[in-house]
């Protein structure tokens, strides 16, 4: 299991003011967790009193002190080094005691993990959902209310085999919708930087960039390289991972 230690500040990206309310529409379906076990990563579920969660609201504080940024990617250098962890008790934090309305939205469209950290097995692809709004605009989001967790989710289909790139004009689109849909806050677990331009992508379709750092495994090299390929105004900062 994995925990944050602390977040260093490299930069601060400029808040996008979200744009005038519109009538985006956005269907959700109940996804319960009650009858099975959590995963490991969830740390402010499993055990909201510890060390570990605590250091996920200081990460909560240090964003919102930086403007609340609505569209947060969560991305890493390499693969391994926490960054689904760090999105999805980000994402926790964030809506804890129904403070704000959070997204949660799966961006890793060739490896995703979302699925499968939630037991989602079934509902509306968020990839598939990339490729329908770009040809029908005005079509609904359809998300999963996770109750337990207080968060909507966009999943990925982990069982179908995706190879492409992905399609920034349409991801750039589907973000200035959600930005319109209600929600405060929408963190995306997004792949890792190095060997993909991606995360640029989906950088400029975002407010801020944070970067897991996992202890004894995440090079100072490869974190400058994330760095120096996303631009260090868009990374507000990085999140200390331990094993």
């Amino acid at each position: 299991m994995t925990s944050p230690l602390k977040t260093t500040q490299l930069g601060v990206a400029p808040i996008v003011p979200p744009p005038s309310v519109t009538n985006v529409a956005v269907q959700v379906t109940s996804h319960s967790l009650a009858d099975q076990a959590p995963d490991p990563r969830l740390v402010l579920y499993i055990d909201p009193d510890s060390l570990r969660a605590a250091a996920f609201r200081v990460l909560r504080h240090h964003l919102l002190e930086q403007g609340s940024p609505q569209v947060i990617v969560v991305s890493s250098a390499g693969d391994g080094d926490g960054k689904t962890t760090v999105a999805l008790n980000l994402a926790l934090a964030l809506s804890e005691c129904q403070r704000a309305k959070v997204l949660l939205v799966e961006a890793h469209l060739r490896r995703p993990a979302l699925a499968k950290a939630l037991r989602i097995e079934d509902g509306w692809c968020f990839a598939d959902q990339l490729i329908r709004h770009r040809a029908t605009p005005g079509a609904p989001w359809i998300f999963h209310d996770i109750a337990e967790l207080g968060l909507h989710v966009g999943p990925v289909n982990p069982r179908v085999d995706r190879t492409q790139l992905l399609d920034g004009p349409a991801f750039a689109g589907a973000m200035q919708q959600l930005r319109q849909a209600g929600y405060d806050h929408i963190v995306l677990d997004a792949p890792p930087v190095l060997g993909s331009a991606d995360v640029n992508l989906m950088a400029e379709a975002a407010d801020a960039v944070l970067l897991a750092v996992r202890a004894r495994r995440t090079t100072a090299r490869d974190l400058r390289r994330a760095i120096d390929q996303l631009g260090a105004a868009k990374v507000a900062g990085t999140v200390f991972v331990e094993p």
